[in-house]
C-alpha cells in the first residue's frame, strides 16, 4: 500500500517511488515527490518527526509521514479551512 491512514490526523507515503509512478499523475501534471511535498508545504502540512526515548527516530527512507491540524479523519467540515499561504510581497519604492 503506497497510502495508508494510521491515527486519523495524519498520512503517510510508505513508498515515493510507487507513489510518485502510480498516485502523482492521476492528480498533478507531474510525478516529482519534492514537487508534492513543496505543495504540501505551501498548504501547511508539515512532515512529521518522531521523537522516542530522548532521541531522533530515523523511520524507513521511503516512509514519510504528513499531519496538517485541520486534516482529521472524519472530520471533513474542517477541510475548507486548509488554505494556501499568502506570501506577502514587499513593495520597493522608487
Amino acid at each position: 500500500c503506497v497510502f495508508r491512514p494510521q491515527s486519523g490526523s495524519s498520512f503517510h507515503v510508505f513508498d515515493q517511488g510507487q507513489f510518485s509512478k502510480e498516485v502523482l499523475p492521476k492528480f498533478f501534471k507531474h510525478n516529482n515527490m519534492a514537487s508534492f511535498v513543496r505543495q504540501l508545504n505551501m498548504y501547511g502540512f508539515r512532515k512529521v518527526v518522531h521523537i522516542e526515548q530522548g532521541g531522533l527516530v530515523k523511520p524507513d527512507k521511503d516512509d514519510t509521514e504528513f499531519q496538517h491540524p485541520f486534516f482529521l479523519r472524519g472530520q471533513e467540515k474542517l477541510l475548507e479551512n486548509i488554505k494556501r499561504k499568502v506570501t506577502s510581497v514587499s513593495e520597493s519604492s522608487n
